[in-house]
């Protein structure tokens, strides 16, 4: 396997120090001289030697930020056994503790703030809700009467991002195990309720 370059660390360097000056700075823009700050860079220049702008560098974290969270989904999905275990999966990775840090909160409720007004953030936002869709419904088309799949993944879907941003709103009140444990119960009862309603169950 190929060692990292120099420029690829100092890249995830400062795409790191960005998400914690976005989680320092709550709803304001985080600054150029807070990112080098707490990337332990002494001149605010240097980020224009491995990105564009500050917008660029904005981009690449949004980006790196979905693409952890897509490739919690692959981990977990690449081991199911069966399809319920590739809907838990999807289940799971949202609620990975990769997913669950102070940064990462921040990070995903400052770009989801400006979506409707940065097509590049609403092109990244959507492009993962759609590939965590096709996934939900890899295992679900499964389990579930092909008319009630679409309506399951989607509330699937919000019920996952409600109880994750109840949690990132006040972990005091939901931790991360309890979101991901009703999360998981509400699934098993809507296949329950389907299979009552259809037949013998199929997970």
């Amino acid at each position: 396997m190929a060692r990292p370059t120099v420029d690829l660390i100092r890249r995830k360097e400062l795409i790191r120090a960005t998400m914690t000056a976005i989680h320092r700075a709550g709803l304001a823009e985080p600054t150029v001289a807070a990112i080098c700050e707490y990337a332990g860079l002494s001149s605010a220049s240097i980020v224009n030697h491995y990105f564009k702008s500050k917008q660029d560098l904005l981009e690449c974290t949004m980006h790196d930020l979905a693409g952890d969270f897509l490739g919690e989904v692959a981990l977990r999905a690449g081991s199911a056994q069966s399809p319920t275990d590739r809907v838990f999966a999807v289940i799971d990775a949202n609620f990975a503790p990769s997913q669950c840090t102070p940064e990462a909160v921040s990070s995903w409720l400052w770009f989801w703030s400006r979506t409707p007004s940065s097509t590049v953030f609403a092109d990244i936002e959507h492009a993962t809700h759609r590939h965590i869709i096709t996934e939900l419904k890899r295992g679900l088309a499964l389990l579930l009467p092909a008319n009630e799949v679409d309506d399951a993944a989607e509330g699937l879907m919000a019920l996952m991002y409600g109880m994750w941003l109840r949690f990132a709103v006040n972990p005091k009140i939901l931790d991360v195990e309890a979101a991901r444990r009703i999360t998981r119960d509400h699934f098993l009862l809507r296949l329950r309720a389907s299979a009552a309603a259809s037949g013998p169950a199929r997970f």
